[in-house]
């Protein structure tokens, strides 16, 4: 899917602060609010753009990487664990496991909660969890 270098700057912005306003973009860039706003809502459309999210700060929440083996096929494991919507990001690796899930919770409970419901997942033969103690 090809950008071209406005649509770049605006997804460099949007990473660096995905609550940035349209007309602080517009402006940054000198185009108008309207095609910004047209240029997102495209992006968003050919699926470059995903989704809108919320970072917490460090100690808002607790980070673990779970690393999945899949029972057949990878791909179809992964978008069973991914429709959850329990993951902050997912990759599908290489080795001995075949996809990893970076997770967070709000409290271990939370995050042990989320991990029991990516365990039952029928296309998840066997998983390895890490919990992060201090972000860098």
């Amino acid at each position: 899917m090809k950008t071209d270098p406005v649509d770049e700057k605006i997804l460099e912005i949007l990473k660096e602060d995905s609550r940035t306003s349209n007309v602080r973009i517009a402006k940054s860039l000198g185009i108008s609010e309207g095609a910004v706003r047209s240029r997102i809502r495209k992006l968003s459309d050919r699926g470059i753009i995903k989704r809108f999210t919320v970072e917490l700060s460090s100690g808002a929440g607790i980070f673990a990487l779970m690393m999945l083996k899949a029972r057949g096929e990878t791909k179809r494991m992964m978008a069973q664990a991914s429709s959850l919507g329990l993951h902050k990001d997912a990759y599908e690796i290489s080795g001995e496991f075949d996809g990893c899930l970076v997770i967070e919770g709000a409290s271990m409970e939370d995050l042990d909660s989320k991990v029991d419901r990516i365990r039952k997942l029928k296309e998840v033969s066997d998983t390895r969890t890490f919990v992060s103690f201090r972000r860098w």
